[in-house]
Protein backbone atom coordinates (compact mmCIF):
# COMPACT_ATOMS: atom_id res chain seq x y z
CA UNK A 1 0.00 0.00 0.00
CA UNK A 2 2.80 2.47 0.77
CA UNK A 3 4.53 1.29 -2.11
CA UNK A 4 1.61 2.20 -4.62
CA UNK A 5 1.49 5.77 -2.96
CA UNK A 6 4.98 6.16 -3.31
CA UNK A 7 4.92 5.46 -6.47
CA UNK A 8 1.61 6.75 -8.03
CA UNK A 9 2.54 10.58 -6.79
CA UNK A 10 6.01 10.27 -8.33
CA UNK A 11 4.66 9.33 -11.81
CA UNK A 12 1.96 11.97 -11.99
CA UNK A 13 3.78 14.46 -10.86
CA UNK A 14 6.18 14.24 -14.07
CA UNK A 15 3.37 12.89 -15.76
CA UNK A 16 1.02 16.10 -16.10
CA UNK A 17 4.10 18.44 -17.54
CA UNK A 18 4.32 16.06 -20.41
CA UNK A 19 0.63 14.98 -20.90
CA UNK A 20 0.25 15.09 -24.75
CA UNK A 21 -1.90 18.10 -26.15
CA UNK A 22 -3.33 16.33 -29.15
CA UNK A 23 -6.51 15.40 -27.21
CA UNK A 24 -6.61 18.28 -24.82
CA UNK A 25 -9.62 20.56 -24.57
CA UNK A 26 -9.68 23.12 -27.51
CA UNK A 27 -8.37 26.48 -25.83
CA UNK A 28 -7.16 29.73 -27.44
CA UNK A 29 -3.11 30.30 -27.57
CA UNK A 30 -4.21 33.41 -25.25
CA UNK A 31 -5.72 30.57 -22.81
CA UNK A 32 -3.79 29.53 -19.41
CA UNK A 33 -3.90 25.42 -19.61
CA UNK A 34 -3.14 23.91 -16.65
CA UNK A 35 -1.92 20.67 -15.81
CA UNK A 36 -1.20 18.69 -12.31
CA UNK A 37 0.62 15.54 -11.78
CA UNK A 38 0.66 13.39 -8.73
CA UNK A 39 2.91 10.97 -8.77
CA UNK A 40 4.84 8.17 -7.21
CA UNK A 41 8.87 8.17 -7.82
CA UNK A 42 10.70 4.44 -6.63
CA UNK A 43 13.99 5.83 -6.25
CA UNK A 44 16.45 4.05 -4.82
CA UNK A 45 19.41 6.30 -3.64
CA UNK A 46 23.66 5.95 -3.22
CA UNK A 47 26.48 7.86 -2.33
CA UNK A 48 28.05 9.33 0.61
CA UNK A 49 26.41 11.11 3.54
CA UNK A 50 27.65 12.65 6.71
CA UNK A 51 27.25 14.88 9.57
CA UNK A 52 30.69 16.27 11.00
CA UNK A 53 33.55 14.02 10.63
CA UNK A 54 31.08 10.99 10.53
CA UNK A 55 30.15 9.66 6.80
CA UNK A 56 28.24 6.75 5.73
CA UNK A 57 27.75 5.07 2.70
CA UNK A 58 23.63 4.70 1.57
CA UNK A 59 23.46 1.69 -1.11
CA UNK A 60 19.11 1.48 -0.93
CA UNK A 61 17.25 0.15 -3.35
CA UNK A 62 13.50 1.23 -3.83
CA UNK A 63 12.30 -2.25 -1.64
CA UNK A 64 14.98 -1.63 0.84
CA UNK A 65 13.79 2.07 1.57
CA UNK A 66 10.10 1.50 0.89
CA UNK A 67 9.81 -0.74 4.00
CA UNK A 68 12.03 2.21 5.83
CA UNK A 69 9.40 4.87 4.53
CA UNK A 70 7.69 7.02 6.84
CA UNK A 71 6.19 9.12 4.49
CA UNK A 72 6.44 10.72 1.06
CA UNK A 73 4.17 12.99 -1.19
CA UNK A 74 5.13 14.34 -4.85
CA UNK A 75 4.00 16.26 -7.86
CA UNK A 76 3.94 18.53 -10.71
CA UNK A 77 2.07 21.49 -11.80
CA UNK A 78 2.62 22.83 -15.11
CA UNK A 79 0.88 26.23 -16.42
CA UNK A 80 1.57 27.17 -20.37
CA UNK A 81 0.77 29.94 -21.89
CA UNK A 82 0.78 30.69 -26.17
CA UNK A 83 4.77 30.48 -25.55
CA UNK A 84 5.50 30.93 -21.87
CA UNK A 85 5.44 27.81 -19.43
CA UNK A 86 5.74 27.82 -15.75
CA UNK A 87 5.84 24.77 -13.63
CA UNK A 88 6.53 23.13 -10.49
CA UNK A 89 7.79 19.89 -8.86
CA UNK A 90 7.79 19.14 -5.38
CA UNK A 91 9.68 16.23 -3.15
CA UNK A 92 8.67 15.05 0.39
CA UNK A 93 10.32 12.20 1.85
CA UNK A 94 11.03 10.88 5.52
CA UNK A 95 13.55 8.05 5.70
CA UNK A 96 14.12 6.00 8.65
CA UNK A 97 16.76 3.03 9.29
CA UNK A 98 17.36 1.88 5.46
CA UNK A 99 21.03 0.37 4.76
CA UNK A 100 24.17 2.15 5.04
CA UNK A 101 27.58 1.41 5.29
CA UNK A 102 29.69 2.97 8.22
CA UNK A 103 33.07 2.07 7.51
CA UNK A 104 35.11 -0.10 9.66
CA UNK A 105 35.17 1.96 13.33
CA UNK A 106 32.05 0.82 13.68
CA UNK A 107 29.50 -2.34 13.48
CA UNK A 108 26.54 -0.54 11.83
CA UNK A 109 24.50 2.66 11.37
CA UNK A 110 21.24 3.44 11.40
CA UNK A 111 20.31 6.42 8.64
CA UNK A 112 17.44 8.68 9.33
CA UNK A 113 16.85 11.21 6.34
CA UNK A 114 14.05 14.12 5.74
CA UNK A 115 14.42 15.50 2.46
CA UNK A 116 12.34 18.42 0.50
CA UNK A 117 13.67 19.37 -3.06
CA UNK A 118 11.13 22.30 -4.75
CA UNK A 119 11.85 23.19 -8.42
CA UNK A 120 10.30 26.47 -9.68
CA UNK A 121 11.00 27.17 -13.17
CA UNK A 122 10.02 29.19 -16.49
CA UNK A 123 10.32 28.63 -19.14
CA UNK A 124 9.74 29.32 -23.27
CA UNK A 125 8.34 26.89 -26.49
CA UNK A 126 11.00 27.04 -29.32
CA UNK A 127 8.92 24.83 -31.18
CA UNK A 128 6.00 23.39 -31.89
CA UNK A 129 4.92 21.68 -35.17
CA UNK A 130 1.45 20.21 -33.77
CA UNK A 131 3.17 16.96 -32.86
CA UNK A 132 6.51 17.64 -31.21
CA UNK A 133 7.90 20.09 -28.65
CA UNK A 134 11.15 21.42 -27.28
CA UNK A 135 11.14 23.51 -24.85
CA UNK A 136 13.65 25.62 -22.94
CA UNK A 137 13.55 25.90 -18.91
CA UNK A 138 15.43 27.71 -16.18
CA UNK A 139 14.61 28.24 -12.65
CA UNK A 140 16.01 26.98 -9.21
CA UNK A 141 16.28 23.54 -6.47
CA UNK A 142 16.17 24.26 -3.34
CA UNK A 143 17.14 21.61 -0.93
CA UNK A 144 16.59 20.91 2.82
CA UNK A 145 17.71 18.09 4.31
CA UNK A 146 17.79 16.66 7.89
CA UNK A 147 20.12 14.22 8.17
CA UNK A 148 20.53 11.63 11.55
CA UNK A 149 23.50 9.12 11.74
CA UNK A 150 23.42 6.49 14.43
CA UNK A 151 26.64 4.52 14.37
CA UNK A 152 26.60 1.76 16.42
CA UNK A 153 29.28 0.41 18.96
CA UNK A 154 32.51 -1.85 16.97
CA UNK A 155 36.18 -0.42 17.55
CA UNK A 156 34.43 2.76 18.92
CA UNK A 157 31.18 3.34 21.05
CA UNK A 158 28.23 4.55 19.90
CA UNK A 159 27.71 8.24 18.62
CA UNK A 160 24.80 10.10 16.68
CA UNK A 161 25.17 12.85 14.75
CA UNK A 162 23.01 15.11 13.35
CA UNK A 163 22.42 17.97 11.30
CA UNK A 164 20.33 19.95 8.82
CA UNK A 165 20.91 21.74 5.77
CA UNK A 166 18.90 23.86 3.08
CA UNK A 167 20.63 24.97 0.10
CA UNK A 168 19.96 26.92 -3.79
CA UNK A 169 21.02 25.70 -7.56
CA UNK A 170 20.37 27.50 -10.43
CA UNK A 171 19.66 25.48 -12.70
CA UNK A 172 18.59 25.46 -16.81
CA UNK A 173 17.06 23.03 -19.27
CA UNK A 174 15.33 21.35 -21.94
CA UNK A 175 12.26 19.00 -22.72
CA UNK A 176 11.07 17.25 -26.11
CA UNK A 177 7.87 15.76 -26.65
CA UNK A 178 6.52 13.73 -29.48
CA UNK A 179 3.38 12.58 -30.06
CA UNK A 180 2.92 9.06 -31.20
CA UNK A 181 -0.33 6.44 -33.02
CA UNK A 182 -2.84 5.69 -30.87
CA UNK A 183 -3.33 8.57 -28.61
CA UNK A 184 0.74 7.32 -27.21
CA UNK A 185 3.22 10.04 -26.55
CA UNK A 186 7.04 10.49 -25.48
CA UNK A 187 8.94 13.07 -23.46
CA UNK A 188 12.31 13.80 -22.02
CA UNK A 189 13.78 16.11 -19.78
CA UNK A 190 17.29 17.38 -18.56
CA UNK A 191 18.63 20.15 -16.68
CA UNK A 192 22.01 21.04 -15.10
CA UNK A 193 23.04 23.50 -12.54
CA UNK A 194 25.35 24.35 -9.48
CA UNK A 195 25.41 26.97 -6.71
CA UNK A 196 24.82 25.53 -3.13
CA UNK A 197 26.04 21.95 -4.65
CA UNK A 198 29.02 21.63 -6.18
CA UNK A 199 26.70 20.58 -9.14
CA UNK A 200 23.52 18.62 -9.90
CA UNK A 201 22.10 17.08 -12.72
CA UNK A 202 18.41 15.09 -13.61
CA UNK A 203 16.96 13.11 -16.31
CA UNK A 204 13.90 12.22 -16.89
CA UNK A 205 12.70 9.84 -19.62
CA UNK A 206 8.79 9.15 -20.22
CA UNK A 207 5.83 7.53 -21.90
CA UNK A 208 2.29 7.87 -21.71
CA UNK A 209 -1.17 6.92 -23.17
CA UNK A 210 -3.70 9.61 -23.31
CA UNK A 211 -7.11 7.87 -22.11
CA UNK A 212 -9.47 11.27 -21.69
CA UNK A 213 -9.09 14.94 -23.23
CA UNK A 214 -8.52 15.35 -19.46
CA UNK A 215 -6.51 12.60 -18.42
CA UNK A 216 -3.42 10.72 -19.15
CA UNK A 217 -1.41 7.85 -17.42
CA UNK A 218 2.74 7.97 -17.78
CA UNK A 219 5.53 5.88 -16.86
CA UNK A 220 9.25 6.73 -17.59
CA UNK A 221 12.22 6.74 -15.91
CA UNK A 222 13.92 9.63 -13.37
CA UNK A 223 17.65 10.16 -12.71
CA UNK A 224 18.63 13.01 -9.61
CA UNK A 225 22.28 13.55 -8.81
CA UNK A 226 23.78 16.12 -6.71
CA UNK A 227 26.78 16.60 -5.23
CA UNK A 228 26.82 18.83 -1.46
CA UNK A 229 30.37 19.00 0.50
CA UNK A 230 30.03 22.42 2.91
CA UNK A 231 30.97 22.68 6.12
CA UNK A 232 30.90 19.42 7.62
CA UNK A 233 27.63 18.63 5.75
CA UNK A 234 27.99 16.17 3.36
CA UNK A 235 25.31 14.48 0.58
CA UNK A 236 26.68 13.57 -2.22
CA UNK A 237 24.13 10.94 -3.66
CA UNK A 238 22.40 9.32 -6.43
CA UNK A 239 18.42 9.29 -6.70
CA UNK A 240 16.78 6.81 -9.58
CA UNK A 241 14.27 4.48 -10.19
CA UNK A 242 10.64 4.28 -12.12
CA UNK A 243 8.08 6.70 -12.08
CA UNK A 244 4.52 6.23 -12.84
CA UNK A 245 1.50 9.20 -12.43
CA UNK A 246 -1.67 10.08 -13.49
CA UNK A 247 -2.26 14.00 -15.28
CA UNK A 248 -5.04 16.64 -14.90
CA UNK A 249 -5.51 18.63 -17.55
CA UNK A 250 -8.34 22.16 -17.22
Amino acid sequence: MRCAVFVMVAVVMLGASRASAQSAPPSSPEDWQFEVVPYLWGSGIDGPVGVGSRTADLDASFSNILSHLHFAAMGLADARRDKFIVLTDAIYTDLRGHRATPGPLFSSVEPQQRLFILTPEGGYRLLDTGDSSLDVVGGIRYWHLKSELQFQAGLLPTIGVEGSRGWVDGIVGVRARKNLPRRWWASAYGDLGAGGSDFTYQIVANAGLDIHERYALDFGYRYLSVDYDNDGFLFDTAMKGPLFGFTIKF
